[in-house]
């Protein structure tokens, strides 16, 4: 069984505002089958996105693609390294101190987040994450983050087709232009499902899942 890892984090790293709800969400992308919603509210100026894709590939592939946490950082946007610190496969419950690579002159950051996957009655998987202020040492060279919640959800709609939607928000704390990080907020989730797409196509093999998830 592969590690486990989040790999919303590094979308979701940018964006400040109440996770949900998006009933006031703009849809600022569509096209090549990948849609993004973007939303703010009056206390935050920062962007929150939702987006959901559809792919042919079998659910199972697709969730074991992001609980590949060794093959994560060679494809994962600002992804610089992951540790699992916990994990118990029966609850579906992990840890994970993870290190971001932010473009210069902007100091990494790097987060503890602890997570939970789970199945619903109606086969749905989600894997819902939160950054926690303990668990992992803080490193002088890194700035700590610790406001931020994510989500993926995986949803069968057919043998070989299973939609996929993330969504998030985080506190990316320290000096980063607003302009830049709503910018960010409206591609990366796109150009995130497109590698991931590439990623999956790739991929031969399908992985078996937690035990959580049997």
């Amino acid at each position: 069984m592969k590690k486990v890892i989040l790999m919303t984090c590094a979308v979701a790293m940018f964006a400040t505002a109440q996770a949900k709800p998006l009933d006031n969400a703009k849809l600022s992308m569509n096209k090549n089958n990948i849609k993004v919603w973007t939303y703010q509210n009056s206390q935050n100026p920062v962007f929150l996105y939702k987006a959901e894709t559809i792919y042919d590939t079998p659910l199972e592939k697709a969730v074991g693609l992001i609980l590949d946490v060794d093959h994560a950082v060679q494809w994962v946007p600002y992804m610089g390294s992951v540790k699992v610190l916990s994990r118990d496969d029966k609850k579906g419950e992990f840890l994970l101190y993870m290190v971001l690579d932010f473009p210069f002159p902007l100091k990494d950051r790097d987060l503890v987040v602890q997570g939970k996957i789970v199945k619903d009655a109606q086969g749905v998987i989600s894997i819902k994450n939160k950054a926690i202020d303990k668990g992992y040492a803080k490193n002088p060279d890194y700035v700590r983050l610790t406001h931020y919640e994510g989500d993926w959800s995986f949803q069968k709609l057919a043998n070989n087709k299973v939609k996929v939607s993330t969504y998030g928000y985080a506190n990316p704390e320290g000096s980063i232009p607003l302009t830049f990080v709503n910018m960010f907020v409206q591609q990366q989730p796109y150009q995130m499902l497109q590698k991931m797409k590439l990623e999956l196509a790739q991929r031969s093999s399908i992985p078996a899942l937690p035990e959580a998830l049997r």
